[in-house]
């Protein structure tokens, strides 16, 4: 068995420990308060479910694997299984939240009209189910050839073409989809900043983007959250993907630990922060925190509800043309 390292443990664990109070926060938010019961507070919540098991399980699994435990073969492909399941199934619920917002702030009609509560949960069964299945494949067979002594290290038991086939399908495409995404709703609204100037003029200019500032007030939000999610995703992921990438085509190649135990810490510290991203920058979730914390009383909320329809009414209204026209 390899030595602990205490400094990558201690770290772990605060990130651990983050992740479990967070999520588990907005998990009890959304479960006392049924305003908060909306279809992108689906994908939100499920979101903080996948990363709070993360920081209860998929963590300590990566401090057993850090010291080559358990020896076992198919017990150690387990453990290091169940860490890439639930990493997973937490990146899937960010494209599947994302491609909700898109389809929402483009297609605000369609949106309204076809996406039921239902079906978002039936695509966030589909993310758990995907995500167990691409995590675990190294348990049904593709996993490397048994070494003797057997230890229970990442890079000596997972296959190197597993990798590879990880890196391209968790990392490579859904960081594409999310900045193409981003991409497409940034220039939609662009446009329809520049065609709102053309059509009326300079001496309306001023009067006409504060009307379209106030219509599209959640688009540009949401675009902006978007960026934010795109480049956290980026930032705590890609490393360590490339760096096992790498090591899939270069046998020879030692990586320091310390950078790798850096990699993998920043990797799982995407489920620590993702509450910050998802639900403590949205006011309702806000509220609903501060409601379990402090127990003050939800009028507040429920004013931004109301406010909130009649925002999203007349966001439909004014934005359905023009999403049609530049998508």
């Amino acid at each position: 068995m390899d030595s602990l390292n205490l400094p990558y443990t201690i770290c772990e664990i605060l990130v651990a420990l983050g992740a479990v109070i967070g999520n588990s926060l907005v998990i009890v938010a959304f479960g006392r308060e049924k305003r908060l019961r909306r279809r992108t507070n689906y994908y939100i919540v499920s979101l903080a479910v996948a990363d709070l098991l993360v920081g209860l399980v998929g963590i300590p699994c990566a401090l057993l694997a850090s010291v080559g435990l358990p020896r076992h073969l198919y017990a150690c492909l387990f453990t290091i299984s169940l860490l890439v399941v639930l990493c997973t199934i937490s990146i899937f619920c960010l494209v599947a939240v994302s491609i909700d917002r898109y389809w929402a702030i483009l297609f605000p009609m369609g949106y309204a009209r076809n996406v039921t509560t239902n079906i978002a949960i039936w695509i966030i069964l589909v993310c758990w189910v995907l995500g167990g299945v691409v995590g675990f494949l190294p348990l049904m067979g593709w996993h490397a050839p048994p070494t003797t002594p057997q230890l229970c290290l990442f890079t000596k038991v997972m296959d190197y073409n597993y990798l590879v086939f990880l890196y391209f399908a968790t990392i490579v495409f859904p960081a594409l989809l999310l900045a193409a995404f981003y991409a497409h709703i940034y220039t939609v609204v662009l446009n329809q900043f520049k065609q709102m100037l053309i059509i009326n003029g300079t001496t309306e200019n001023n009067s006409m983007l504060r009307v379209l500032g106030a219509a599209r007030k959640r688009e540009v939000k949401a675009t902006q959250n978007l960026s934010i999610i795109v480049l956290f995703f980026i930032i705590c992921w890609m490393p360590l993907y490339t760096i096992n990438f790498i090591e899939a085509y270069c046998t020879t190649c030692n990586v320091p630990l310390p950078l790798l135990n850096s990699c993998i810490i920043l990797s799982h510290l995407n489920s620590a922060l993702n509450p910050l991203l998802y639900a403590y920058h949205l006011k309702d979730f806000r509220l609903a925190l501060k409601y379990v914390v402090c127990g003050k009383k939800m009028n507040s909320l429920k004013r931004l509800d109301s406010n909130n329809t009649s925002n999203y009414d007349q966001h439909n209204k004014l934005s359905v043309y023009d999403a049609k026209k530049y998508s």
